[in-house]
């Protein structure tokens, strides 16, 4: 019985510690999953713009309605200008504001924006 007892509070103390580690997880952006950042892609691809969404650049804004976020991302532009440039490749930032709204079925985007 002494044992148990020593081994008791150890096992409390360590099931405490790996809730802590769970807990300290901060939640992942829902303007930064995979699956609304390859609708804001393919609506950028669509519009026939060469971009790229550069990684790690999303933003998220909560609106008045609990479901509903603000979000933006940053996109790289390639383009040519031979008359000013020649044929060196000029690369442009910009950003794109869109609207991410959670219903029963899943995430909808919606009022994707022109970059900026």
């Amino acid at each position: 019985m002494p044992i148990m007892r020593r081994v008791w509070p150890a096992a409390m103390v360590l099931a405490g510690l790996g809730s802590l580690a769970h807990a300290a997880v901060p939640p992942r952006p829902i303007c930064g999953s995979n699956e609304v950042l390859n609708v804001v892609a393919d609506d950028i691809a669509q519009r026939g713009v060469t971009a790229v969404i550069m990684p790690g650049s999303v933003g998220e804004v909560p609106t008045a309605r609990p479901d509903t976020f603000r979000c933006s991302v940053r996109i790289q532009t390639t383009y040519f200008d031979t008359n000013r440039y020649g044929g060196v490749p000029q690369v442009r930032l910009s950003t794109l504001e869109f609207t991410v709204r959670a219903g029963r079925n899943g995430l909808f985007v919606d009022a994707v924006g022109e970059p900026r």
